[in-house]
């Protein structure tokens, strides 16, 4: 059977060789493949994600995308970490941005997700993104009032 990955390695290998593609263009692609794969197989997505970081370290999507790789496996502080970079490298950039606050939720960061949001926002005003990353926020807020709430009514009277 063909292993269909190694061929698409050796074949992006073949064309950087002979100039067809540069580096981040090949990073990207790396990227992108393993955002692909992630849905199957992480082991295989992260392998690709670090190809691509090799390929071009420099590229800022390639970064989201090592940290949505890690997300994905709950190594939230360690995918933080790669929005952070990625979002020093460019800190427009839409996957970055999105990608990051969701951790930033996941980690109970709101402050960090609605300056991501803002950002999103100012940068990307008509992309889907906002809105989604608005509707999660304030959903993470009402579930901690919830839970304060209860909170609230079981304890003791005084």
């Amino acid at each position: 059977m063909i292993n269909y990955k190694r061929y698409f390695l050796l074949i992006l290998s073949f064309l950087i060789l002979t100039g067809a593609y540069s580096l981040s263009e090949v990073s990207n692609k790396l990227s992108n493949e393993a955002l692909v794969t992630l849905e199957s197989d992480y082991e295989e997505a992260l392998s690709l994600s670090r190809q691509g970081l090799t390929a071009d370290p420099s590229n800022a999507f390639a970064w989201a995308v090592g940290g949505r790789v890690l997300m994905k496996e709950g190594k939230n502080e360690e995918s933080q970490s790669y929005f952070v970079r990625s979002l020093s490298l460019n800190p427009i950039l839409k996957e970055g941005l999105y990608w990051g606050a969701e951790v930033d939720i996941l980690l109970k960061d709101i402050n960090g997700a609605e300056k991501k949001l803002d950002t999103l926002i100012n940068s990307c005003s008509d992309c889907s993104e906002t809105e989604m990353l608005r509707q999660s926020i304030e959903s993470f807020k009402n579930q901690e009032l919830s839970v304060k709430n209860i909170k609230e009514e079981n304890k003791p009277n005084e």
